[in-house]
């Protein structure tokens, strides 16, 4: 059986998500699937490896997508999102997607009760129904709770946290996970799977 793999490559589930923020536009997902694949695609971004059941899943909304654009026009995209939120992925081949989907098996997992409590976790401290990936960064949404609650539930779900940096800004927070060689933002958390190393900024919510 394949093994979980450790890769340095979040582009493949960045690429991931913007499809599925895709599909959700154009209805072929609905918003608590949407938001189940978009806390086990975050998931990946921290460890490199999702559930095989996350994949078939992905796969599916492709193909529910592939069909509806067979079908007809794709949907408005005022009846789904705003520009530069998740249905921003619209303007991307849907082809393109469909490539990744199929990279995308080198990163499936067995290890099906680690990635589950990774994604526990992504769900717990995002709001994952206005996150949206890429524009500059793998992943964005508000934060749900307090630092030291995100830094107690990264640990729980098995991820080190390497470094807690700069200073909290007070109101509303918006969680931004990419590259740790990023320059930061007023407070950074460095969380670690492995050698793997994830940056989450946080920064006031716009």
């Amino acid at each position: 059986m394949k093994s979980s793999m450790i890769t340095q490559d979040a582009d493949t589930f960045v690429a991931l998500g913007q499809a599925v923020s895709l599909a959700a536009v154009e209805g072929a997902l609905d918003e608590q699937g949407t938001r189940d694949l978009t806390a086990a695609l975050v998931a990946g971004i921290l460890s490199g490896c999702m559930e095989l059941d996350t994949y078939a899943r992905v796969h599916d909304a492709l193909a529910n997508l592939l069909e509806r654009a067979f079908q007809g026009p794709p949907r408005s995209r005022a009846a789904g999102a705003s520009q530069g939120g998740p249905g921003a992925a619209g303007d991307e081949s849907l082809g393109v997607y469909l490539e990744v989907v199929g990279e995308a098996w080198e990163k499936v997992a067995w290890a099906d009760e680690v990635c589950g409590r990774l994604t526990a976790f992504v769900a717990g401290v995002f709001d994952l129904s206005r996150g949206r990936f890429g524009g500059g960064a793998w992943f964005r949404a508000p934060l749900r709770g307090s630092v030291e609650a995100v830094a107690r539930e990264a640990r729980a779900a098995g991820l080190l946290v390497v470094s807690v940096q700069g200073s909290v800004p007070e109101g509303n927070l918006e969680a931004v996970l990419e590259t740790a060689e990023a320059p930061p933002g007023p407070s950074r958390i460095v969380l670690g799977w492995g050698e793997r190393r994830t940056a989450l900024d946080l920064k006031p919510a716009s």
